[in-house]
């Protein structure tokens, strides 16, 4: 269902009477040249970008309206969120990663991995993309002082909600589990080797 990939009214409330019996949501899963991978109420499928609309104006987790009789991007849906960087160059525009996130898991680890300045890059990219942020911090187990590595996360964001676990334990998912959920769209943010796919 549209609910399950996280539709909801905010996306609703945007679409017209006319795009409600012709044009059919989608939610993107890929991004390519001229092609945006997207699921619908009937699966997956390619649409293709109108010449108006560059794959750089688009980002995963996007909504989109699709004209089935074209097989084409009709319209992009205004976003709830998203998080961004800064492309290279002088004009500071930004260079979209990930759109309508409902919670994004800022990962780390409890090992020399543990940054403080770069989990408050991810927390300001998480504020300023209006993501509600969580700190997680993976391989737990391989530390004798997991709750000092807990009390300098507090330090970084003291509102900020923290969860210390070993990534392949049979109960890592459960510690995730207030922040997902059906029609919950959740991103993970850190360095490689932290645990991110491993929890995915």
């Amino acid at each position: 269902t549209l609910a399950s990939l996280g539709w909801s009214s905010d996306f609703l409330r945007q679409l017209g009477p006319d795009e409600l019996e012709t044009l059919t949501p989608a939610r993107v899963t890929g991004v390519h040249r001229a092609l945006l991978a997207v699921l619908t109420c009937d699966g997956a499928a390619e649409l293709r970008l109108p010449p108006e609309l560059s794959a750089g104006d688009v980002a995963v987790g996007d909504w989109v309206l699709a004209d089935p009789d074209t097989g084409r991007v009709a319209r992009l849906l205004d976003r709830r969120s998203r998080i961004f960087r800064r492309a290279a160059g002088e004009d500071a525009r930004e260079q979209l990663i990930v759109a309508n996130v409902d919670t994004v898991f800022l990962t780390t680890s409890c090992t020399e991995e543990f940054n403080e300045a770069r989990l408050e890059r991810y927390l300001a990219l998480a504020h300023a993309g209006g993501v509600p942020p969580v700190f997680v911090l993976t391989k737990a187990d391989r530390s004798d002082e997991p709750d000092a590595y807990l009390a300098r996360l507090h330090a970084i964001g003291p509102k900020v909600p923290a969860v210390s676990l070993n990534a392949k334990a049979p109960g890592a998912a459960a510690a995730l589990m207030p922040w997902c959920g059906p029609g919950r769209t959740v991103a993970f943010l850190g360095m490689s080797g932290v645990g991110k796919s491993t929890l995915a």
